[in-house]
């Protein structure tokens, strides 16, 4: 079996060494395309994880002018065809798993304070896509989908309500020549965003300092953050491609170009891959967490429209009637409480991480908790 982790680790690496961020494109070029988050032309859903930035990796290096892919198979049952000739991409099906380590009779191993071990490991499985730009014969439907509104926003200005609403400090100065986020202060400092060339300079920016921030120890708690030992370093290194990452993920969601780029790094990512192929998926995961982290922020913090009866029953109408797929990361994250039942009552005695993790990703399956009963239940079933 072709080791996977290798051959994805390999293609990144490639674009690096050739000074080609995979998740930055051309930011300098105007003319270049806008890359969106690659989705699935068949069913319409989003790729995530360290697919995003294969995928448009290679969408850069051929050419193709859109984001959306489909499997062989795919492009036949709707009816079209792949050019003969044409080359797949390499995308991966990633799923982390536990299971509890046991002894020659088995029975489980316990840890220093009594608790069962367990063994870590993933599923990981390769598959191939092929660009819409290499098919012929696609249906309208597949080639022109209808155009979607990315949760509320209209244009690039709703951006600005973004920023301010979730829920962390965001400061501009005309003096200030330069962006950052400081852990201690809890705060994002922009310059002025009139001192920005464009209205995407300043969006990427300032989404890459959230990004930043959704590390704090209140939030995420990555280590880059709560254990800064110095900029340069490999931590602080890895800290940054979450950080870049992350901003561009968001970039792509909201249908803007990424200009949140410092090449600085580069080596450093370079080094980091070398020495460990799982580097990149770990760097994605924590990036597609941060990502979401703040989306679901600004939806908490967003004020309704109205109070009024009518949007009540609509919202409560509007539940949905089963609970979403699970996410190629939920077995890792809830552990033995996996699969999740209608009810939930989590581990208060996990890391602080994990659990504001875990009471994240449930508020995004659907799930309401009850302070009375400490209990998360699923709302289709409350």
């Amino acid at each position: 079996m072709a080791d996977i982790y290798q051959a994805i680790t390999d293609q990144i690496l490639e674009s690096l060494e050739q000074g080609d961020v995979p998740w930055i494109g051309k930011p300098w070029d105007p003319s270049s395309r806008v890359p969106q988050i690659p989705c699935n032309a068949f069913s319409g859903r989003a790729y995530g994880g360290i697919n995003i930035p294969l995928l448009w990796s290679m969408a850069e290096k051929r050419g193709y002018s859109q984001d959306r892919w489909l499997t062989f198979r795919q492009a036949k049952e709707a009816g079209g065809t792949v050019r003969r000739g044409e080359r797949s991409t390499l995308a991966c099906f990633y799923k982390p798993m536990k299971r509890a380590v046991v002894d020659d009779d088995g029975e489980p191993v316990l840890d220093e304070d009594g608790e069962p071990q367990e063994k870590r490991f993933a599923i990981l499985r390769g598959f191939n896509l092929f660009n819409i730009d290499q098919c012929d014969g696609l249906p309208d439907k597949i080639l022109n989908p209808p155009t979607t509104s990315v949760e509320g926003f209209d244009s690039v200005d709703g951006l600005d309500d973004f920023i301010s609403g979730c829920g962390i400090k965001v400061v501009h100065s005309l003096d200030r020549e330069s962006a950052a986020y400081y852990p201690k202060q809890d705060r994002v400092l922009l310059p002025a965003k009139e001192r920005f060339h464009d209205a995407e300079g300043y969006y990427s920016v300032a989404l890459h300092e959230l990004t930043h921030a959704t590390g704090h120890e209140s939030r995420l708690a990555r280590l880059g953050i709560t254990d800064f030992d110095g900029y340069g370093t490999p931590q602080y290194a890895f800290e940054e491609l979450v950080a870049q990452m992350g901003s561009a993920f968001l970039c792509g969601h909201f249908g803007i170009r990424n200009e949140a780029h410092d090449s600085a790094y580069i080596a450093s990512w370079i080094q980091a891959l070398q020495e460990d192929k799982r580097t990149i998926f770990r760097a994605s995961g924590a990036a597609r967490l941060a990502s979401e982290y703040l989306k679901q922020a600004y939806q908490e913090n967003r004020a309704p429209t109205s109070t009024n009866e009518p949007q009540q029953e609509s919202t409560a109408k509007a539940t949905p009637a089963r609970r979403p797929e699970a996410d190629n990361q939920d077995i890792e994250l809830f552990g033995h409480q996996w699969p999740l039942g209608s009810s939930v009552k989590l581990d208060a005695t996990v890391d602080r991480a994990t659990f504001r993790a875990q009471t994240l990703r449930l508020k995004q399956l659907g799930y309401r908790f009850d302070a009375s009963t400490q209990t998360w239940t699923y709302s289709a079933a409350a």
